[in-house]
Parts: C-alpha cells; structure tokens; sequence
C-alpha cells in the first residue's frame, strides 16, 4: 500500500483469491490428469512428477490458508468513477466448465 500511495496511486479494492484459486489449481490438475499422456511425451516423465507435484502442494497450501493472492485494484489518486460496489465483477454468467 505504501509503494502505491507514494507514487499517487489510490488503492480501491483488495481481495484475498485463495479459495478461488484452489479450484483453479484443481482444475488445471484435472486437465494435466486427462493429457498425462501426452504432455509426458512432450516433455519427459521427470516433468510430469514435478508439475503434479507443484499442483498438487500449491492446493493443498491455498486450502490450508499458508499459500496466498491477493488482487489490488488500484488508480490514479484524483480518479473517482468507480463502483460502489463489487455487484459489476460478478454480474456474469459462469464460463461453460467444458470449455
């Protein structure tokens, strides 16, 4: 927050992403599972160990609260259109899981 206050910016908004991230890291693991295959073909069987390794330490870290992002919404320091509300951020119909 410092940094950005020195340099006229005005933080609007911070939110913790932990929980969200857990199910992103989930799933890419679901995805990772299904091209096994192939990406170890790409790569070598080193490489699938230690991705699934780092998938799989980095959810049980968000889930367990020891592993966290943060998101800082951020502006210039005169700049005041902004909403009142996070209502906007999440008016949107949720991606097809399939995509």
């Amino acid at each position: 927050m410092a940094i950005c206050e020195h340099s006229d910016f005005s933080v609007l908004d911070v939110e913790n992403l932990r929980l969200h991230y857990d199910l992103t890291l989930s799933a890419w693991m679901e995805r990772f599972n299904a091209e096994e295959e192939a990406i170890s073909k790409m790569y070598d069987e080193h490489f699938t160990r230690a991705w699934r390794m780092y998938l799989a330490g980095s959810i049980a870290a968000f889930r367990a609260g020891s592993l966290q992002l943060f998101q800082v919404v951020f502006t210039h320091g005169n700049n005041n259109r902004l909403p009142a509300t996070r209502q906007d951020l999440y008016s949107f119909p949720a991606a097809p899981k399939n995509v």
